[in-house]
Parts: C-alpha cells; sequence; structure tokens
C-alpha cells in the first residue's frame, strides 16, 4: 500500500510524510516517520462528535504520538503545526 504512494525509499530524513486516501467510510492514512519506519491507520471518514476531519486527525495523532522530542503541542482543537512535514 505505502509503495503506492511513493514511500519505497530507504531510510527516513528526519522528517514526517504522509499519504492520506479519504474513502466513504474509511480514511487511510499511511506516515512514513523520520527514522524511515512506516506506520498505516484507519479512521471513520465522518465522526464529528470526535474531530472535525478525518485526514487532520489522522495526521495529528501520529505527529501527536512520534514527535515527542520538539515540544510542539499537537493536541485537538490546536492548528497542525506542519514544520516537520516533509509531504502529505
Amino acid at each position: 500500500f505505502a509503495s503506492c504512494f511513493g514511500f519505497n525509499m530507504p531510510g527516513g530524513d528526519g522528517k514526517f510524510h504522509f499519504a492520506i486516501d479519504r474513502g466513504g467510510t474509511f480514511t487511510d492514512v499511511v506516515c512514513k516517520l523520520p527514522d524511515g519506519q512506516e506506520v498505516v491507520s484507519k479512521l471513520l471518514s465522518e465522526d464529528p462528535h470526535h474531530y472535525p476531519d478525518a485526514p487532520t486527525e489522522g495526521i495529528r495523532r501520529y505527529l501527536e504520538k512520534y514527535d515527542k522530542d520538539s515540544g510542539i503541542d499537537y493536541s485537538r482543537g490546536r492548528p497542525v503545526t506542519t514544520k516537520n512535514i516533509g509531504s502529505i
């Protein structure tokens, strides 16, 4: 799946890279972490009681979980800082 989005490059470049496929029921979020590891998650495309936009929420969740050293607050409801994102 990830290689379909051009994630087949070896290693990491220190940035987060995202490929997102929003469907009618689910949104798939593929993330290449700064160290080169790839992770995949699936969210409901529509879940207004928990988040207003599934792609943004998927990105926010990965940054919140894996970007521990930057000190950036990725709490829900705040704008997502893009300085550590290499591509979407």
